[in-house]
């Protein structure tokens, strides 16, 4: 303590009898001065003018939330009714036997209202969509002689059906027995019990 005295004695003694120290300690602490007036104290207003800009629109953004509450009943109405609609274009079965015989009627009651022959129908194969929990894939062969411009028919009956059919596969075989092999996939809802 008795040194660090002695050193601070000292340098008062420098600074008093050398006029050019003083100076240079001086010019030292003005240069420290306006580094942080001009680099330090932007650097902290950049950041406060940045979070306020942030705190502002979110405000902003809480504010027009805020205006539209008059409207939020309307709006979760529509929301409803477009998850029911979309919740009507799923297929639900309970088993994985009713889901394969729902799609298989469903196939029989297309067909019927087309020009198509040698109908034949058969289950496909059905397994869980990886990822989706609860949700399966369930298809159906279909099979038919057709007569010209009836392959259109029937896919544009699978296109617009209500509920979403997709057809994985078409093959079309043309000649004197025109003939129509598609690969159909429906996806079910709920297809185990424990669902």
């Amino acid at each position: 303590m008795k040194a660090l005295l002695q050193l601070a004695t000292r340098a008062r003694d420098e600074l008093a009898a050398n006029p050019r120290l003083r100076l240079g300690v001086w010019l030292i602490v003005a240069i420290l001065l306006f580094y942080w007036v001009a680099v330090v104290q932007p650097e902290r207003s950049a950041l406060a003018v940045a979070d306020y800009a942030d705190t502002a629109s979110r405000l902003a953004s809480s504010e027009a939330v805020m205006a539209r509450r008059d409207e939020w009943p309307g709006l979760l109405a529509a929301a409803q009714e477009s998850d029911q609609a979309l919740q009507q274009s799923f297929w639900r079965a309970d088993t994985e036997g009713l889901a394969k015989a729902g799609l298989q009627e469903t196939l029989e009651r297309i067909v019927a209202d087309l020009d198509v022959r040698n109908v034949a129908i058969e289950s496909g194969s059905s397994r869980p969509v990886v990822g989706v929990d609860g949700l399966w894939q369930v298809q159906a062969r279909l099979s038919a002689n057709y007569s010209a411009g009836t392959e259109l028919k029937l896919l544009h009956a699978l296109a617009t059906h209500p509920r979403k059919l997709v057809v994985d596969r078409v093959d079309l075989v043309r000649g004197r027995q025109s003939r129509v092999l598609l690969l159909v996939s429906a996806y079910f809802v709920d297809l185990s019990p424990d669902a």
